[in-house]
């Protein structure tokens, strides 16, 4: 992915990015393979790439992932997001997030003999909050995606967008 960035870039290209991931360093054997490092390098060449760049977050827009590939956190060249009906953008899944916070205080609650009801409802309230802040209207009025789109009209955006990048002459160079 650095190369085909890289080469946009020369070729004055712009890129459209197709997002949907739930992430990217899931699990034991991502970290392993250092696949953030990898991600980093895709930033760094992203952010030399001096070409108009859109996002279409299709479904999943998550952590690391989102940012890397195209989100405009992460990218100075975002030019436009759009996002779905089903588009959904976080740091993580709310489960994901309860579990993360609260699996300690739930072990040492059980083995101290407490209930853990209240515990499993603060659990169902924070994925509830995830899961109301990732929704696409969430998204839109936030600013986390400039426009959802239906799907049958996102043909119209894509040409525009690109027919947007080559009316200025200026930003088109000879091919290589």
């Amino acid at each position: 992915m650095n190369e085909f960035v890289t080469h946009c870039a020369r070729d004055r290209v712009p890129v459209i990015w197709f997002q949907d991931t739930t992430g990217i360093d899931v699990g034991d054997i991502a970290e392993k393979a250092e696949l953030l490092g990898l991600g980093q390098s895709l930033v760094y060449s992203i952010q030399q790439a001096d070409v108009p760049m859109m996002l279409v977050v299709l479904r999943k827009g998550s952590a690391a992932a989102h940012y890397i590939m195209g989100g405009p956190t992460a990218n100075r060249q975002n030019a436009f997001t759009l996002g779905t009906a089903a588009t959904e953008i976080y740091v993580m899944h709310g489960e994901t997030a309860a579990v993360a916070t609260y699996a300690r205080r739930a072990i040492k609650d059980k083995d101290s003999g407490k209930s853990l009801e209240p515990l499993a409802q603060k659990m169902n309230e924070m994925a509830q909050t995830y899961y109301d802040t990732s929704r696409p209207a969430y998204c839109a009025r936030y600013g986390f995606v400039d426009e959802i789109v239906n799907l049958k009209a996102l043909r119209g955006y894509l040409k525009a967008f690109a027919g947007a990048c080559y009316q200025n002459p200026k930003s088109i160079c000879p091919r290589h």
